[in-house]
């Protein structure tokens, strides 16, 4: 019996898009020319295409809906993240909705299963930690596929999943720290919980300064910000525990950063020589304050366009469901600034 001839196959011989070829089978003409038209039924005649219809009806029942739960909407970050991932899944066709889950699991669990009643054919999460079994269960067991961004699980390779490069760029943004005279640096960081980036950033942290044998030192603050003056504590404590010596915060992310900054300018502290500052999240207010704050970069929106691609793989069978998972680290890079200054001569 001959191979069944395939719509891929009459796009390539009729030299269209695939997409054509299913609006013309669907009836949908608007845009075909007269002669793309007879072009196409020349060639399904000659090969006897018949579509697949089982095909047609699943495609027909999706919805065509994807439902993306972000840990925390109020933050900067998650407008980024938010643009790559409905830009990739409104050109597929898709529509995309979304939860806030303010950082707590039990939200998170209730939008996703808000999202699996309204019938969304994926599941796009920036988790907010602690519900790794529960994601795993969905794709697993309900057969609905799962990307995460930006926020890996603690499970690794069960999910699709796209994050920032951690470890290298924390490593040599923490070089350049010891390297421009800096000795002691605190590592600030809302608290961590189940937060994987957070985990991750921290203890590169701690790794740089493994096995070094000079006066170098690592500190580590978390502080809540539903805690009134928690960061300006932490900031007023590490700055008074060496009186006279360079001391540098490095921030796990932007809104930490944001914290740090204000915590400062309250303290009297002026980032730079004798108190050097960097981030993750190269925020654009980051090159506005005097002399500048050093970030780590970080290309945000294209970690939801590539797991909206991930996910966007499987809706369309090109990756089945139970097909190992997925995992792809973006590169990061350093804008120096004057917040970090070298050893005067």
């Amino acid at each position: 019996m001959a191979n069944k001839v395939t719509i891929n196959q009459v796009a390539e011989i009729c030299g269209v898009s695939k997409t054509t070829i299913s609006r013309y089978l669907n009836h949908k003409y608007e845009n075909i020319s007269a002669e793309t038209r007879q072009r196409i039924e020349q060639v399904i005649t000659e090969l006897n295409y018949r579509p697949d219809r089982s095909a047609q009806r699943l495609k027909a029942s999706r919805s065509m809906l994807i439902g993306c739960c972000i840990g925390d909407i109020a933050s900067p970050f998650a407008g980024l993240l938010l643009k790559g991932v409905t830009e990739t899944c409104e050109s597929a066709g898709y529509q995309v909705l979304f939860a806030d889950c303010k950082e707590n699991p039990i939200r998170e669990q209730r939008a996703i299963e808000g999202f699996l009643e309204n019938r969304v054919d994926g599941l796009i999460v920036n988790s907010t930690g602690n519900n790794d079994e529960f994601l795993i269960d969905i794709q697993r067991e309900r057969g609905v596929p799962v990307a995460l961004a930006d926020r890996s699980l603690q499970l690794h390779g069960k999910l699709d999943t796209v994050i920032n490069e951690y470890h290298r760029s924390t490593t040599e943004c923490v070089e350049r720290m010891l390297n421009c005279g800096y000795r002691k640096i605190a590592f600030f960081t809302e608290r961590i919980r189940s937060v994987m980036p957070r985990i991750q950033r921290r203890d590169s942290f701690f790794a740089a300064f493994s096995g070094r044998r000079d006066d170098a030192e690592p500190f580590l603050y978390e502080y809540s910000r539903d805690v009134e003056g928690d960061c300006l504590r932490g900031v007023k404590d590490f700055a008074g525990r060496f009186p006279g010596e360079r001391i540098a915060i490095l921030s796990v992310n932007g809104m930490t950063a944001l914290h740090v900054l204000c915590a400062m300018q309250e303290a009297g502290i002026t980032p730079g020589y004798s108190f050097g500052m960097c981030t993750f999240d190269d925020w654009s207010w980051l090159s506005l304050i005097s002399p500048g704050i050093s970030a780590i970069r970080q290309e945000t929106d294209q970690v939801g366009a590539r797991a909206a691609k991930l996910l966007l793989e499987r809706l369309r069978g090109e990756r089945a469901i139970d097909a190992p998972a997925v995992e792809i680290e973006l590169p990061t890079s350093f804008a120096e600034r004057g917040s970090l200054v070298a050893e005067r001569n």
